[in-house]
């Protein structure tokens, strides 16, 4: 098995939705990958946010008809293991994380590619919604 990892901020919005939208499709397509992901922000619990994962996740998830696998836990921050676990890295928004990597995980960041979807501050969900499906339809392509 080999393994994705999908990065934003906070682990909480972009991250779970393509992880989720990946691990269903590539198990449909009995591909032998599946996606983990988690957050750069050093404390994600500063977020406060509210419950285990963004609205707007589990809504256009419900509405494709996947599974909210990953909706029973709560964001998680990355560490080192989980870049040398990684086969593959994608961060959402090179905007936003390629300085974070760089300041926190600077021997990974080379590894890192990068989507650009904003964050709900920068991009309304309907539009980031549509970007991850199709970056990640095409990720799912490459298998």
């Amino acid at each position: 098995m080999r393994y994705i990892l999908f990065l934003c901020t906070g682990n909480y919005y972009r991250s779970r939705f393509c992880e989720d939208y990946f691990n269903h499709h590539a198990a449909r397509r009995r591909l032998s990958w599946r996606a983990d992901s988690r957050g750069l922000a050093p404390d994600i619990t500063v977020f406060r946010n509210p419950g285990p994962l963004s609205p707007y996740t589990v809504e256009a998830l419900r509405k494709l008809g996947i599974n909210l696998n990953s909706g029973t836990r709560f964001p998680l921050t990355v560490y080192p293991a989980d870049f040398l676990a990684a086969d593959r890295i994608i961060a959402l928004s090179q905007r936003e994380h390629e300085p974070m990597l760089k300041a926190y995980f600077p021997t990974y960041e080379p590894r890192v590619e990068y989507w650009e979807v904003g964050d709900i501050a920068i991009e309304a969900p309907a539009n980031a919604i549509v970007k991850m499906v199709d970056l990640t339809e095409r990720l799912l392509a490459e298998r």
